[in-house]
């Protein structure tokens, strides 16, 4: 309304009251009689024509409709107004204007320029509509649509979690959103600054802006010029995704996956493309989901969007319930365990999937055997949880059989002094990983991340505390029993009491 009173030559209109927040106007509306204004519709400038607006009980009667109808503002002839009106006008935060020119004379001029305004507007949507279309990204669209919204956050969206964002969220926005499906389909909804956008991620992706109020309808315009644009990049990521993963897609072939998820190498006529180039030091990396029904076509845009941004370079095939890759180990195999759980972590396991690794280091193994070990440890791998490695079969084979709750129970019976230690978790996280790693300090001081003589005085340690590990017999049910332990979820220790 600002913008509209500004273009206007107001040097005819006087103003009562005019709201500080900003209102948008979407009609111009002259009323003969009263009750007309009950078929006005929202954000309309009404103007009562000059011999209906003939004293103030007939403007307060007009503010009170305005107010039903959610008009912006009332507009009549010039004339001096009781305090009563006035301040009738700010409870229902309706604008309260008079004019000098004439009621007919000043409905004509408003319509006119809103009428330019809308055109104004239009030009801004036609602009934006065509960088958009030059636009070789999806960030780089978003950016346009954000710069053009006042750098409002714009965000493409999929199952909830955000695959890109531009922008800053204003103060107690609204949001405007426009579902990416076959026919699109635009949907607005307010929400507070502190709000939850809901549960829209089982519609496909969205293109999502947190604007100011005032900006609500431009914005929903802004992404529909947009939204043709964004599905013809997310087509086109999912094309190059397929163009650099038919390499592959003959090895999916080849190892006989089942819809369960299982690998199957026995079929005997599979002898080519067994083996990557001789001496290729590979990683067989599977991504599974444990509901296929409809879950991975869903979830797609999101896994492979997380997984060019960890591995740009390395494509990702589609199985019957999940994705694998194989990725070279140009780098140290903890290097790519650590982006693998980056992976995991960025928002995969809140939609179902888990992450199994297989190593080749050696370049020796068939591709199939490869596939067959890292798809059994995605089976066993929790969603949410850490990336399984198949080096690491026992723990989490372990705690399929023996629950969390069950573990602590029995190791509180096992080792009570161990579980009453402050220090409990440390030394448990180092007495496994010192069984991983053979019993070797040095590796597993490089697994923990601590010097070696921190690991040796955690052993110590674990020995008074009644774990021993100089009893081989003892070895494997200490370290099943150790590792099937939730650390997280340990009581709080306390030094134990006395017996009597």
């Amino acid at each position: 309304m600002r913008d509209l009173l500004v273009a206007h030559d107001s040097a005819g209109l006087t103003g009562h009251h005019i709201p500080s927040s900003a209102q948008s106007v979407r009609d111009i509306a002259l009323i003969t009689r009263v009750e007309q204004i009950l078929e006005v519709g929202p954000d309309s400038i009404v103007l009562l024509a000059e011999e209906l607006a003939l004293g103030g009980w007939v403007v307060s009667v007009a503010l009170r409709y305005a107010w039903e109808r959610r008009a912006v503002a009332l507009i009549v002839s010039e004339q001096s107004f009781s305090e009563s009106v006035i301040e009738l006008a700010r409870r229902f935060g309706v604008a309260l204007l008079t004019t000098s020119d004439g009621i007919d004379r000043t409905a004509l001029t408003l319509a006119r320029e809103l009428g330019a305004l809308e055109a104004g507007i239009l030009s801004r949507l036609d602009a934006l509509h065509s960088r958009v279309l030059r636009a070789a990204s999806i960030p780089e669209v978003l950016s346009e649509i954000s710069q053009e919204l006042g750098d409002a956050v714009v965000q493409l969206v999929v199952d909830g979690i955000v695959l890109e964002s531009h922008g800053t969220r204003p103060a107690e926005p609204v949001v405007a959103r426009l579902v990416l499906s076959p026919r699109d389909r635009g949907h607005r909804g307010q929400e507070g600054q502190h709000g939850q956008h809901g549960q829209h991620g089982q519609h496909g992706p969205e293109l999502v802006a947190a604007v100011a109020p005032v900006q609500q309808a431009f914005a929903d315009q802004a992404l529909a010029r947009a939204g043709m644009t964004v599905r013809a990049l997310l087509l086109q990521q999912e094309l190059d995704d397929l163009v650099g993963a038919a390499p592959l897609l003959s090895f999916a072939a080849l190892s006989g996956l089942r819809e369960d998820g299982a690998f199957d190498d026995s079929r005997s006529e599979q002898p080519a493309l067994r083996r990557l180039p001789s001496g290729t030091s590979v990683a067989a990396v599977v991504l599974r989901v444990a509901d296929v029904d409809q879950r991975s076509a869903r979830i797609a845009p999101v896994v492979t969007s997380r997984w060019r941004e960890t591995f740009p370079r390395v494509p990702l095939a589609r199985l019957q319930s999940g994705w694998f890759a194989l990725v070279p180990l140009a780098e140290p195999a903890a290097e790519l365990d650590d982006a693998l759980q980056r992976l995991a972590d960025s928002g995969l396991g809140d939609l179902g999937a888990a992450v199994g690794v297989a190593h080749d280091p050696h370049g020796t193994e068939q591709v199939t055997s490869l596939l067959r070990r890292a798809g059994l440890a995605a089976r066993l791998a929790e969603p949410g949880g850490p990336v399984l490695d198949f080096r690491r079969f026992g723990p989490p084979l372990l705690r399929r059989l023996l629950p969390a709750e069950d573990a602590l129970d029995l190791a509180l019976t096992t080792y009570p002094a161990l579980l009453a230690d402050p220090q409990a978790s440390e030394i448990i996280a180092t007495v496994v990983s010192y069984l991983d790693c053979a019993g070797s300090v040095t590796a597993a001081a490089e697994h923990l991340g601590v010097h070696r003589n921190t690991v040796q005085l955690r052993l110590r340690h674990a020995a008074t505390l009644g774990v021993t590990l100089s009893h081989p017999e003892r070895l494997l049910s200490t370290h099943l029993l150790l590792s099937a332990l939730d650390l997280r979820a340990l009581p709080v220790a306390t030094r134990p009491t006395a017996e009597l």
